[in-house]
């Protein structure tokens, strides 16, 4: 090998590997602006307890940066899932009353950034003050995902919200839920409005 070929070997190694080391950076750049993008659109979504002296409500409001589309939304009470908000009531204070409930479903509504959603109020006399002990052995159970599909759950005690690869989805038919209701709690009469 002349000295020339030699040269011209060592120039061809050079131009291969500056052309590596571009592509990795480009590559670098190019993962780092997918995430700029992911975290320009991540939801975050709140839920909170409301309590005056004759009514309760439950809000989730996304507190992100992008829309979150809502897939799974559950109440429980010590682990057993609230089939209706009118069960709350009973659980405060061991009694049926005379109660009205509005409601709204939440899996399947996408919550703009700083939108709302009440997820139910539930209004009758003194049914605030008999929530507020019950609220202690109420747990949430949320899973939403953003518009480019990272989920988050807070089904995991360690974190309020956790990322997950997918959320289920939860197929919820509210006049279902108040009709096993009614049938299971005669002695309740409630005045339920349902609202989509």
């Amino acid at each position: 090998m002349t000295v020339h070929d030699r040269n011209q070997y060592i120039l061809s190694l050079g131009a291969v590997a500056m052309s590596a080391i571009a592509l990795l950076f480009a590559f670098l750049e190019l993962r780092s602006s997918d995430r700029q993008l992911d975290t320009s659109v991540w939801p975050y979504v709140d839920t909170s307890f409301s309590l005056n002296a004759n009514s309760a409500s439950l809000t989730l409001a996304n507190k992100g940066l992008g829309p979150a589309l809502i897939h799974e939304f559950r109440v429980l009470h010590n682990g057993v899932e609230i089939r209706h908000p009118l069960e709350l009531p009973q659980f405060a204070d061991g009694r049926g009353g005379n109660y009205s409930v509005t409601t709204a479903s939440a899996p399947g509504s996408v919550l703009a950034v700083g939108e709302e959603l009440t997820s139910f109020e539930i209004r009758g006399e003194n049914v605030g003050l008999g929530m507020e002990a019950a609220l202690r052995d109420i747990q949430i159970e949320l899973c939403y995902c953003s518009i480019n599909g990272a989920c988050w759950s807070n089904h995991s005690q360690a974190n309020f919200r956790e990322p997950v690869a997918a959320c289920a989805d939860q197929d919820v038919d509210i006049g279902d839920a108040l009709d096993i209701f009614r049938e299971t709690n005669s002695d309740v009469s409630p005045q339920a409005e349902d609202t989509p």
